[in-house]
């Protein structure tokens, strides 16, 4: 095993203790055990910065059978500090020093594996080097769960050039990468954002945006916008916010064979899909298929997201705002306002900083 430095026995950690709300069970601790030493295929990472999501809180709201205890968050970027034995899944440029980001995988966060811990032990295979350019505070907002979960949808959508996408929650973390992805596709983007962040998401590439707070009626001003003798229905839907209305209303402006695509639902979201695409016309049933995306995390993702950052396409990872470690439960009741634009940071290493590229 490659080991650059000494690593102490404890580490600072955020864990919660049960299943709860953040405030409810979320502890500070200053002495929790560091990971053991990386196994064949892992490697260790001291933490630089952890992005934080939605779904941080939704693992530790509902209980997780044989979990007692588990460290929060799931993104992240650091330095490799150990190096397992070498695996076939182990890439083969990873060196001591590097520094990468990532998500932790599924299974590792079920056994109460997380990112918001001065050290972390994942699968080597987990983790993409951070490009050149891209800051290290950066890199753990967009190459995790926001970065990967675009991946999926943009797999799921099949778009081409010239289509036309409604995109809801535009200036949030996944809607930042989003426009500037499908822009550089060449898909007509329509954005839904407040107007103090039309700016900003028509800078990133949205060549219509509709501010949600100066209609009433926000689903019957969607569907003025598709005319007969004008603009035609939208060809996808994205929503990363999470409103079944957009959904219910969308035959009013979504193509009879268009996608309806959610972020929101989790991992067991093909549960309301089923429900919606097999629920009768007859009985309330809406004649638009619907899709529930669920990221599940992987390096090969990451690296595609790599790839569009290399080529161009992603000029921007805008950033809300860094957290201290200490003032995580403020990042994370700052986050549930679900009036942020980017991401939230939480910096963990102390010396880090923001600016090193």
């Amino acid at each position: 095993m490659l080991d650059r430095t000494v690593i102490p026995r404890t580490m600072k950690a955020w864990v919660a203790f049960g299943a709860g709300t953040l405030n409810d069970v979320l502890e500070l601790k200053t002495d929790w055990p560091t990971p053991p030493p990386p196994k064949a295929g892992e490697i260790m990472i001291r933490v630089s910065y952890v992005a934080i999501n939605p779904g941080d809180a939704k693992m530790i709201v509902k209980p997780i059978p044989f979990r007692k205890a588990a460290i929060a968050g799931m993104d992240f970027a650091g330095a490799v500090i150990q190096i397992g034995p070498s695996a076939l899944t182990s890439p083969p440029d990873l060196r001591l020093g590097t520094i990468v980001a990532g998500t932790i995988p599924m299974i590792n966060i079920l056994r109460g594996v997380g990112s918001l811990a001065e050290y972390l032990v994942v699968p080597a295979h987990a983790v993409v080097e951070k490009p050149k350019g891209l800051q290290e505070s950066a890199a753990a907002g967009l190459l995790g769960i926001v970065g990967q979960t675009s991946v999926v949808l943009l797999r799921a959508a099949n778009l081409q050039r010239g289509d036309k996408v409604l995109l809801n929650g535009a200036s949030g973390g996944v809607g930042c990468v989003l426009v500037q992805i499908l822009g550089g596709m060449g898909v007509h983007v329509t954005g839904v954002c407040s107007s103090k962040n039309e700016p900003l998401v028509r800078r990133l590439g949205a060549e219509e945006v509709v501010d949600y707070t100066a209609h009433r009626d926000l689903y019957e001003h969607l569907s003025s916008l598709v005319t007969p003798s004008g603009s035609r229905p939208f060809d996808a839907i994205f929503d990363c916010v999470g409103d079944d209305n957009l959904y219910y209303r969308s035959p009013q402006y979504l193509k009879i064979d268009g996608k309806y695509h959610s972020i929101e639902r989790g991992p067991f979201g093909f549960i309301t899909q089923f429900k919606f695409n097999h629920w009768p016309v007859l009985f309330g049933g809406i004649p638009r298929t619907y899709s529930a995306v669920f990221n599940n995390p992987a390096g090969s993702s990451a690296r595609e997201v790599v790839s569009w950052f290399e080529k161009g396409c992603i000029k921007e990872v805008p950033i809300d705002s860094v957290f201290e470690m200490n003032d995580a439960l403020k990042a994370f009741d700052m986050l549930a306002t679900k009036r942020t634009v980017g991401k939230i940071l939480i910096k963990v290493r102390p010396d880090a900083t923001q600016d090193g590229a």
